[in-house]
């Protein structure tokens, strides 16, 4: 395999050809696979091309916390940070990241033919900057047991109809508890599995216009349709305690007969796992709502995990060079065949990977999905709705009090309130 080709370009332009030494590049990585990939991919850039990467790492349970600090306090220990996707807005705004833009729009230092933005999936941007392109991406799908569920549910109502039959309080024959699970649990996960229904269901968070769209009529219907499958109890009773975990293991135990919004990185999981049902459990693009011309409108969400150039850095050039093969299409092989899922499409179509039903359903979601807004104040809107949506399904909470509250809250951030 070339693992050459997308940093020959950044060598000659960076000044190997003129003499020069390219500098030691640091990586700050959080401790866990994402490390252990990224780790991966620097040791064959080292190898191709003589330039080494130091990689910083960092324990899990601190990592955010030390991430955010570290950059708004103008460190210069590290050049490149690991982080999510919403992590863009608060650093961007605080002026503790650098825009990748000028190197992506300038072809003397990214080469168009070899590195190809326009096969990313997504990158991320504030207020008109680049500053991020992912090099895994997660998403949405369907999972469901193909030997009970002989159609999938396109729609939300067909997919409340299935749970309803594959429940056993609702059909005694029924050879699952429940029907339905996703995850509820209030953190990083539970606004994000709601945003799966509420935009196919014509809701919003923030719109272009900075407008809040949490109390919408979409919104509320999306509210609503948890509090139908929770007073027809075809999720689980404690469905505000079910994390990825918990999902994953009824799936492969026989305990639910559906898991929708659910996470696309179970499946890998699940088909390489020991679980009897493995073989029976399909997936297929979350459900959506069916237009009048018969179309179904889907919006699955998408998050990316993703480099950022630290803004008082004093090696951005050679951190770019590291950082355009990390997210090149030889780059996001190795994050793959470490077990990441790419956010290039060449790579989703690329036969030679496996699970291809896996990399179809990937690029089909991804070119229908969309991700958080992620302001500056997006810690404090995300527990917003998490307080919001723990209140629906515990049934602690009207759904509409609840989710006009958490769009006061919103609005309040907005005003620095």
């Amino acid at each position: 395999m070339r693992i050459l080709t997308v940093v020959m370009l950044g060598i000659l332009l960076l000044g190997t050809s003129a003499g020069f030494a390219a500098e030691k590049v640091v990586v700050m990585v959080r401790t866990g696979v994402e490390a252990d990939a990224i780790r991966a991919v620097a040791q064959a850039y080292t190898k191709a091309t003589g330039r080494p990467v130091e990689m910083m790492e960092i324990g899990r349970s601190a990592y955010y916390a030390t991430l955010h600090t570290q950059l708004v306090a103008g460190t210069d220990a590290f050049d490149l940070a690991q982080a999510n996707d919403v992590d863009v807005g608060v650093l961007a705004e605080a002026k503790a990241i650098a825009p990748i833009g000028p190197y992506l729009d300038d072809p003397r230092q990214t080469d168009s033919k070899t590195f190809d933005p326009k096969d990313i999936a997504f990158t991320y941007t504030y207020k008109g900057q680049t500053y991020a392109v992912p090099f895994d991406v997660s998403t949405h799908f369907l999972y469901y047991r193909k030997d009970l569920v002989k159609t999938p549910p396109a729609t939300w109502d067909e997919y409340f109809d299935e749970a309803k039959r594959w429940t056993r309080r609702h059909n005694e024959k029924s050879p699952t508890m429940l029907g339905a699970s996703f995850t509820a649990l209030a953190g990083s996960e539970q606004p994000k599995v709601f945003y799966s229904v509420m935009w196919s269901m014509g809701g919003w968070i923030l719109d272009d216009q900075g407008k809040v769209g949490v109390d919408s009529p979409g919104a509320l219907a999306a509210g609503e349709f948890y509090g139908k499958l929770r007073d027809a109890k075809v999720i689980p009773p404690d469905i505000f305690s079910w994390g990825f975990q918990n999902v994953k293991d009824a799936l492969e135990t026989g305990v639910v007969a559906m898991g929708a919004p659910y996470w696309n990185a179970a499946y890998p999981m699940i088909k390489t796992g020991k679980s009897p049902l493995k073989d029976q459990i399909a997936i297929t693009l979350v459900p959506g709502v069916r237009k009048a011309d018969g179309t179904v409108y889907r919006t699955p969400f998408q998050q990316g995990k993703v480099l950022l150039m630290n803004g008082s850095s004093k090696r951005k050039a050679d951190a770019w060079a590291f950082y355009q093969y990390l997210t090149s299409k030889e780059g996001m092989r190795l994050m793959a065949l470490a077990g990441g899922t790419p956010s290039r499409y060449s790579l989703l179509r690329d036969p030679s990977l496996p699970l291809k039903e896996y990399y179809d359903l990937m690029e089909a979601s991804l070119k229908i999905a969309k991700g958080d807004p992620a302001p500056p104040f997006y810690l404090k809107q995300h527990e917003a709705m998490n307080e919001a949506l723990s209140n629906i399904v515990t049934g602690k909470g009207e759904v509409k009090a609840s989710l006009t509250r958490a769009a006061e809250t919103i609005r309040r951030l907005q005003q620095g309130k």
